[in-house]
């Protein structure tokens, strides 16, 4: 697991490929910016922090109650007062029996709209998601929300579930619909 940390260090710390532009018979290069980089990176992470939220639903639909198997997943992929936020939360979907999850649900689909923050130990971005693959009808969800995600400890994921090294310490939106804190700064 540990061995993706170098690429995405890399990748979030900016740094790109250069292109000689000093020659004028070889045809132009598109070079992708540093933030287009972070961008994809940071949509790389989150589509692997998606399919472990999206197993942690089929089992949740399937079982019809929060087993250990739930609970694993989201300690692979929840720290700290979020882990608690999403317990809670799918503990009221329980309560009123599912209501409007697909049967079998399929990964929610998040990705970045605006980086706020990007370091190798702490990313801050307002993404939108699509629960679509999940729910019936509109989604019980607002589509614009914030995430800030933070290394993994490994104690919180021994099985190695969560395929990447982050977590996340904030997934959703202010009472108020403001901007969160800014912990990555």
């Amino acid at each position: 697991m540990r061995r993706l940390v170098p690429a995405i260090i890399l990748a979030l710390a900016g740094l790109t490929a250069c292109s000689d532009r000093s020659s004028t018979s070889a045809p132009a290069t598109t070079v992708a910016s540093p933030e287009s980089d972070q961008v994809a990176t940071v949509n790389r992470i989150l589509a692997g922090l998606d399919g472990v939220m999206g197993d942690l639903q089929r089992i949740l639909v399937r079982e019809r109650r929060i087993t250990p198997e739930v609970t694993e997943r989201l300690r692979a992929i929840y720290t700290g007062p979020e882990l608690l936020n999403q317990i809670d939360a799918f503990r009221a979907d329980v309560a009123n029996g599912l209501t409007g999850y697909k049967n079998p649900p399929g990964n929610r689909v998040t990705t970045v709209s605006r980086l706020i923050t990007a370091s190798p130990i702490c990313v801050f971005a307002e993404v939108n998601r699509d629960y679509a693959p999940v729910t019936e009808g509109l989604a019980p969800r607002p589509a614009s929300l914030y995430v800030i995600l933070v290394d993994k400890a490994e104690a919180d994921d021994p099985r190695q579930l969560n395929p990447t090294p982050w977590a996340m310490l904030y997934d959703g939106v202010q009472a108020d619909g403001s901007q969160p804190e800014d912990v990555c700064r």
